[in-house]
């Protein structure tokens, strides 16, 4: 076989144990030179998936094949042969030497009372050395640590040879170091022809090392797609709950997700709503606290592109959406005016003031609400030609609370609702 070509294939096809299924109408493939990541809450079926190629799941409907070749129709032996397996906790029942563990991994490449040949003992020297676990090789393997034995448990897989290699939460043993190792190398080996299957509950390594991710929840198998297709906020929110800035990191150029609260947190909302002015990263912490304490929120006009924005969107604030580096008009300044004025109180953060933004403060001193202002009006603040300044020293003058930080201005903020007589 080349590469490219379709090693797994899963064809409407039900897997689970006995007669129940776990994960049910499942159809993908896994081609030679590719590395599918599987995500999706816990128990959903994501290891089921892989212990339906090695038997430990049975097929109850549909098919299923390795090679080309039904499950069905290979034999234990044969299975050994086409697929390596890295389980989340490896045994060490036994003290055997690390090397003979590892030696292990050949034993489907051997015949009946066949000893290992000077080519195995090469096999094997060569994957200890690329899992860095030479340096075990006396050692008995039921005195090692958890990553230790993990690594040796990937060593053990490679030393199979496999076609097709199948993580199950591999790296969760592992420290920060090893993980990448042990990461690095298996996508190196999927470049170079290697069919790989890895379980991740780590959405940025999922999507840092895999072509294509799919997600399983709910008995199902979304079709694995790019990582920035697989993993977008609505995906993580629908999926795991959870409410998620998903951005492009900089430095590894792949998809990034950053969790700001529970689901359950939105929706406990029930009191509020405070009006916060912000941008450029100012309010996300402010935002993030505040959803915590059930307060909704108003955002005034951000742009898009401006991580306040993603923060807002992803917890439902009220907001005008701005283009990127965009103006606001008139229209959109008095919608911000009276969502500011429906507020119990607002808070300014300790944001730049430019254009577009001294909007939402002119706005926020229109509201006639009480106000919270964060840190200090300096001229590093205000590229507003001192219209900033001037509306700050107005707020002042007009009874505006100062705090130094976020903390204290969350704790002014929950203060005022606490004590305003409502609580929606």
């Amino acid at each position: 076989m080349s590469r490219g070509d379709v090693l797994v294939s899963f064809d409407d096809a039900s897997v689970g144990y006995g007669s129940r299924a776990i994960v049910e109408q499942v159809t993908f493939s896994v081609r030679a030179g590719e590395f599918v990541g599987l995500v999706g809450p816990n128990a959903a079926g994501k290891s089921t998936l892989l212990r339906a190629l090695t038997g430990g799941a049975r097929v109850l409907a549909g098919g299923v094949s390795l090679g080309g070749v039904s499950l069905a129709r290979l034999t234990p032996r044969e299975r050994a042969l086409l697929v390596g397996v890295v389980p989340q906790t490896p045994a060490a029942a036994f003290a055997f030497s690390a090397r003979a563990f590892v030696e292990m991994g050949r034993n489907p490449h051997l015949g009946t009372m066949q000893g290992v040949s000077a080519e195995d003992r090469a096999v094997v020297d060569d994957v200890m050395r690329l899992t860095d676990t030479e340096r075990l090789s006396a050692e008995t393997i039921d005195t090692l640590s958890g990553g230790d034995l993990q690594r040796l448990t990937v060593a053990q897989a490679l030393a199979q040879q496999p076609r097709v290699l199948l993580l199950d939460e591999a790296t969760a043993h592992l420290d920060l170091n090893h993980a990448l190792q042990v990461l690095d190398l298996v996508r190196r080996l999927a470049e170079e022809g290697l069919a790989v299957i890895g379980v991740f509950h780590d959405l940025d390594l999922a999507a840092r090392y895999s072509d294509r991710i799919g997600v399983v929840a709910d008995g199902r198998v979304r079709e694995p797609v790019e990582p920035e297709r697989a993993l977008d906020a609505a995906v993580v929110s629908e999926v795991f709950d959870v409410r998620a800035v998903v951005r492009t990191d900089p430095v590894s150029g792949t998809v990034s997700v950053t969790p700001i609260v529970r689901g359950a947190d939105v929706a406990r909302t029930t009191r509020g709503p405070v009006g916060v002015v912000c941008g450029s990263g100012s309010g996300a912490r402010v935002l993030r606290r505040l959803a915590q304490a059930g307060v909704a929120t108003s955002c005034g006009a951000l742009s898009e592109g401006d991580i306040d924005h993603a923060v807002a969107t992803a917890l439902g604030a009220e907001m005008v959406t701005l283009p990127a580096f965009g103006e606001i008009d008139e229209v959109a300044e008095e919608r911000v005016r009276l969502a500011y004025g429906a507020s119990r109180a607002c808070v300014v953060c300790d944001t730049p003031f430019g254009r577009a933004n001294v909007a939402n403060l002119r706005a926020a001193v229109a509201a006639d609400v009480p106000l919270v202002l964060v840190g200090d009006m300096t001229s590093a603040r205000d590229y507003s030609g001192g219209e900033a300044t001037a509306l700050w020293a107005e707020a002042v003058s007009a009874g505006a609370e100062r705090v130094s930080d976020e903390g204290a201005a969350i704790a002014a903020l929950l203060g005022m609702l606490d004590g305003d007589g409502h609580d929606g």
